[in-house]
């Protein structure tokens, strides 16, 4: 016969001590609910998400070019981008990708024409653009209306769906 010895009965002790919590904490089985016990609320549930909207970013002051639209995918905007004559793997302005808020934006007027936008990433590139604009604003051709403003993607792009028609290039098939 083994003996025990004081360092394998300290495990024992622990070991039984651990069984014994384990088995008071666990509620009974009536008690643990069930699916159909648990109501789900509107508040929980989240909103179905909507679709990340991916235009092309120009840089170098990452200006949102509205004017070919929002695109399905990366990879679609890819396509076209690389399908443009002078694109160039390192030096093409155009970058494709999701654009997440807010986005900075000016909106101006020039003679006896309808609002534009203009939208940037960054509060950076709209200050840098906006200097432009303050250069028209003097010459008297064009009224600055609003001054790199935050606003949501969303809200920019529908802005610059009443402006401007969408340059539709499709990309050229090999």
């Amino acid at each position: 016969m083994q003996t025990i010895s004081p360092h394998s009965n300290s495990s024992l002790i622990a070991t039984v001590l651990t069984c014994t919590l384990i088995a008071c904490a666990a509620p009974e089985p009536g008690e643990v609910p069930t699916k159909s016990d648990v109501e789900i609320s509107a508040d929980i549930v989240a909103a179905p998400e909507t679709p990340e909207l991916i235009f092309i970013n120009l840089l170098p002051w990452g200006e949102i070019d509205f004017s070919r639209g929002d695109f399905q995918s990366i990879d679609t905007c890819t396509e076209l981008v690389r399908s443009m004559p002078n694109y160039s793997g390192y030096t093409t302005p155009e970058r494709c990708e999701s654009i997440t808020d807010p986005v900075y934006c000016s909106v101006w007027q020039d003679d006896d024409e309808q609002e534009r936008i203009d939208c940037f990433k960054g509060i950076g590139g709209c200050e840098v653009e906006l200097r432009r604009h303050d250069l028209l604003a003097e010459s008297g051709n064009r009224t600055i209306i609003t001054r790199c403003e935050p606003s949501t993607l969303v809200d920019a792009w529908a802005h610059a769906q009443t402006e401007t028609p969408i340059v539709t290039q499709a990309p050229s098939q090999p």
